[in-house]
Parts: C-alpha cells; sequence; structure tokens
C-alpha cells in the first residue's frame, strides 16, 4: 500500500512537470505582436500624449515635428501562422513570426496595398522588444509603424 501511494506521488509529479513543460514550449511556439501607427508631419507641433515616453527616439530617427498615434493593434500568432493589421490608405500588413531562437524573433513583413505587395522586409526583435519602421506618405505626413512583440 505504501509503495502503491509513493507511485502515486510520483505519477502526480511527473504529469505536473511534463504539463509545466508543454506551456513552456507552447509559450516559446507563439508570439504576441503589436503595431501601432503613427502619423508624422512637419506642419504643426502636437504629440499624442500616449507617445511622449518615445519622442526622444522617433525625432533621433525621423525629422517631424508631429506625432499623432492613430491605432493599435494585437495579434496572437503561432509560429508560421500570418495575421493582418489594418492600415490607412486601404493598406494591410501581414505579420508572420518565422522563428523564435534565444532572445530574438524573426518576424516577417508585408505591406500590401489592394492586392500588389509595396513593402516586404524581415525585422528580428528581441523578447518585449520594438522598433519603429518608416511607412508611406498619409494625408499631410508619413505614417511610422512601431512593431512590438513578447512570447
Amino acid at each position: 500500500m505504501r509503495y502503491r501511494f509513493s507511485w502515486l506521488l510520483v505519477l502526480a509529479a511527473v504529469t505536473l512537470a511534463c504539463l509545466g513543460a508543454a506551456d513552456f514550449v507552447s509559450a516559446q511556439e507563439s508570439c504576441r505582436i503589436s503595431v501601432d501607427t503613427i502619423l508624422a508631419a512637419r506642419n504643426d507641433t502636437v504629440v499624442d500624449p500616449q507617445l511622449k515616453r518615445h519622442i526622444a527616439e522617433l525625432q533621433s530617427m525621423f525629422s517631424y515635428t508631429s506625432y499623432r498615434l492613430l491605432s493599435s493593434e494585437s495579434l496572437n500568432l503561432r509560429l508560421g501562422q500570418s495575421g493582418m493589421v489594418s492600415l490607412p490608405g486601404d493598406r494591410r500588413l501581414k505579420i508572420t513570426p518565422q522563428r523564435i531562437h534565444g532572445s530574438r524573433a524573426d518576424i516577417a513583413l508585408q505591406m500590401m496595398k489592394q492586392k500588389r505587395t509595396v513593402f516586404e522586409t524581415q525585422v528580428q526583435l528581441l523578447n518585449r522588444g520594438s522598433l519603429f519602421v518608416g511607412g508611406p506618405t498619409y494625408q499631410n505626413g508619413n505614417l511610422i509603424f512601431k512593431i512590438s512583440n513578447s512570447y
């Protein structure tokens, strides 16, 4: 009886350990990717309050005087799975996390207008990192995209 109880405890411990390992593996096989769409312009000096913490970084890379957050979208994607984010000007951004290695994720980006690809690149992001990508002209300025991920 004492041995049977010990085996039950061992079996329960192994099962819990395997479940924990499965959670770790599935977490490593998916990414949460966020896309903030920003309109940058030179015709005024308005800075969206939600972008104030990024203003120094934005101004070091881009020469605009105004930054307005137009939209924020997040996707939960498995490796190899593509997701779409709607962009201003009848555009879409297709995002595909391709590989996670160590603390970095390889992510493919493809911008489309109607059914035509207008931009395609691959980026590498640190876990919980972000990257600003300059985009096309829109209204009185240019679009900038902040791509962030976590896994």
